[in-house]
């Protein structure tokens, strides 16, 4: 597996790529420690670690095929500045170095360091099966907590307390905890796309969830929008309706060929219709993989042509300042012929 990843990186390589960015590293290697770096050339890949990893990376090493480990004691400049030897040109990955790495590794090499981005992101956009496979896994893993929701909002007196006990359902269903924390806003809260959970009590009324785990380093990512007892007023309902055929709309749209641009008209088409459109104030969504989100962009004006194998969300949502907000989202693959949904959780805004 490892070794198709490279060969594909290699295909477009037209100068060696010194790699930091340890969520490429990991798609290439399997490397899940927090410490290295991979030269990759038409002849070359060594994978750069510290004493701490010698012996794991030296496992992952052994199953690709002509690679090499460097394990440094200290110096590390010193040391990928001895790689890049008998190179004229190097490729860095512009957005993921400091610019002192930059300042302090071009000092010590004669190569020239030219910033470079995308290229592993590209490859990573495009999820084989068994990444597909550990994405299923983690949404499975948020749908399974979902379905308790009802008895984990009764046991729970605060909004943290909530997100806490989501993170422990997960688990309890095989997702290991996600790098971000759940969003869980009642009331007016819903009204903040990114709102912070702490102390603020749940209340009865409406409540917006915003969470994922992640398996084997992939993550899911699922909202929904619940009414917590009794009916909701007429303009929540409404909302709610709006939302929920905005974003059946944005599904259905999604199919290979089709832009990033098209998904998120399909869904804006709708809230045009309703008269919401000035209160959805983010994008349509994003790919997810080993990041919670990576490419492909889900957003006005993308430009990104969907392929099979992508991996995004689709998730609008209105928001009323000081009232409240719906959001409701899903992640789905991107067929040969179509899409298949990878959440599965129920959409009803309250039991009736």
């Amino acid at each position: 597996m490892y070794d198709t990843r490279v060969a594909r990186l290699r295909e477009n390589l037209t100068y060696p790529l010194l790699i930091s960015f340890l969520p490429n590293i990991r798609y290439l290697t399997g490397f899940t420690g927090s410490n290295a770096y991979l030269l990759v050339a038409a002849d070359r890949f060594t994978f750069v670690t510290d004493g701490r990893y010698g012996e794991l990376a030296g496992r992952l090493v052994a199953a690709i095929d002509g690679a090499d480990l460097v394990v440094y004691r200290s110096g590390l400049t010193d040391v990928l500045a001895g790689l890049l030897e008998g190179y004229a040109k190097v490729g860095v990955e512009s957005e993921h170095v400091a610019w002192s790495f930059v300042r302090d590794l071009g000092g010590k090499s004669k190569a020239k360091l030219v910033p470079t981005a995308g290229r592993i992101e590209a490859l990573r956009a495009i999820k084989d099966a068994k990444e597909v496979e550990a994405l299923a896994a983690a949404a499975a893993a948020g749908d399974a907590a979902f379905l308790r929701v009802r008895d984990l909002v009764s046991a729970a007196r605060t909004e943290g307390e909530l997100a806490w006990s989501l993170i422990e359902a997960m688990r309890a269903a095989g997702g290991a905890q996600a790098g971000w924390p759940p969003i869980v806003a009642a009331g007016a809260n819903a009204a903040l796309p990114h709102h912070l959970s702490m102390g603020d009590e749940l209340g009865s009324g409406l409540l917006l969830l915003d969470y994922g785990c992640t398996v084997e380093g992939y993550h899911s990512d699922m909202s929904r929008t619940i009414w917590l007892s009794g009916a909701p007023d007429a303009e929540t309902e409404r909302m709610y309706r709006a939302v929920f055929e905005s974003q059946r709309a944005g599904i259905d749209a999604v199919a290979p060929g089709v832009t990033g641009h098209e998904v998120d008209e399909a869904c804006r088409a709708v809230l045009r219709r309703y008269g919401y459109e000035d209160l959805f104030v983010h994008s349509t969504g994003h790919g997810v993989g080993l990041e919670i989100h990576e490419a492909p962009r889900v957003a006005k004006g993308s430009d990104d042509v969907l392929v099979a194998g992508n991996v995004v969300t689709v998730e609008p949502g209105v928001y009323r300042p000081g009232s409240g907000g719906v959001r409701i989202e899903d992640m789905v693959v991107v067929t040969e012929t179509g899409h298949e949904i990878l959440t599965s959780a129920h959409k009803e805004l309250y039991e009736q």
